[in-house]
């Protein structure tokens, strides 16, 4: 009965098995990081004790996905998805500026989105006036931590590289980009998924170019950790005053795909950033500009960087090792 499951299931295709791979240990990892949260919502609040049970069960997750523990059947093949390999110094500094333009780069379209399209302001799920600031910093930087792990290992580890196997590093990305939307639905529109597409792309890119997963979970760390203070208490008032502004043609209900799009490419005029009072959109919107311009750079940097540092370390970027799943 095994082996026809496992025959039954070596034979779909790529593109569903990658997913439901994904998703099932995206799974896993969010329902293990999510038990300290809770509990420390309960038990203790004034203590911050979430946050190192959090980082002790995130260095176990990470200990399983890449390669330990049992079966030993799917351990070489644990090990090639988490893509954990370690980064000589020299990508290090590669990687970097690829790293901060990348976190520029999003972090603006997240903050220009709502004023061209319709995007709600992030809500939390708790009354954080309710706990002490430790303990809701705690909780914060612990929700930041597993996230970008599981959510790095799931999509960047798990999918991207069997899809990068199957059909190549672009589809790969945009696939990728659309599966990490649909992991954070419930509480985003389809109004976000330029968003996550971006991330997908920057980070997916630095990962393939890598060859290690450690760039991708440090870039999402620092990305969550720089919009922690806008989504918690709402500062600075600027960024916030972006994030939950309604689009720039919301007046005009009536209005026409073309009128929005004037209205929108209006509000984003290069002149206005020489005005008296610079608008902060168009600052926004020149910075993303120029940060996915600086992106393309730096990318092709790293690039000629790994080429020349990573040569035979990981023979299986193309090729699925030969292991008892996908």
């Amino acid at each position: 009965m095994g082996k026809m499951l496992l025959a039954l299931w070596r034979r779909l295709p790529v593109l569903v098995r990658a997913p439901l791979v994904a998703f099932a240990v995206l799974q896993v990892g969010s329902t293990i990081s999510v038990l300290p949260l809770l509990g420390n919502l309960k038990i203790l609040t004034n203590i911050p004790w979430a946050l190192p049970a959090t980082l002790l069960l995130m260095w176990a997750f990470w200990w399983y996905v890449s390669g330990h523990g049992i079966p030993e059947a799917t351990r070489a093949y644990r090990a090639a998805m988490s893509r954990g390999t370690r980064l000589a110094a020299p990508q290090w500094r590669a990687v970097a500026p690829a790293l901060i333009v990348a976190l520029i780069a999003s972090c603006s379209l997240r903050l220009l989105l709502p004023s061209l399209v319709a995007v709600a302001p992030p809500r939390l799920p708790i009354d954080v006036s309710a706990y002490p600031t430790v303990t809701v910093l705690g909780l914060a930087f612990a929700l930041a931590a597993s996230s970008a792990i599981v959510e790095e290992v799931a999509f960047r580890g798990y999918l991207q590289k069997s899809l990068e196997a199957a059909y190549g590093i672009v589809p790969a990305l945009l696939l990728t980009g659309v599966a990490f939307w649909c992991a954070h639905a419930d509480k985003v529109a389809l109004s976000h998924l330029p968003f996550h597409l971006l991330v997908s792309v920057l980070l997916g890119s630095a990962t393939y170019l890598t060859r290690s997963l450690l760039p991708a979970i440090a870039g999402h760390l620092l990305g969550d950790i720089l919009l922690l203070p806008v989504y918690v208490y709402h500062r600075p008032e600027a960024l916030w005053a972006l994030l939950a502004a309604p689009p720039v043609w919301a007046a005009q209900s009536s209005a026409s795909f073309a009128q929005r799009l004037d209205a929108s490419l209006g509000a984003l005029r290069p002149e206005l950033l020489l005005a008296p009072a610079a608008q902060p959109l168009a600052v926004v919107a020149w910075v993303l500009v120029a940060s996915l311009i600086a992106a393309v750079f730096a990318l092709r940097h790293l690039a000629r960087v790994a080429a020349r540092t990573t040569v035979g370390r990981d023979p299986s970027r193309t090729t699925e090792p030969a292991t008892h799943l996908p």
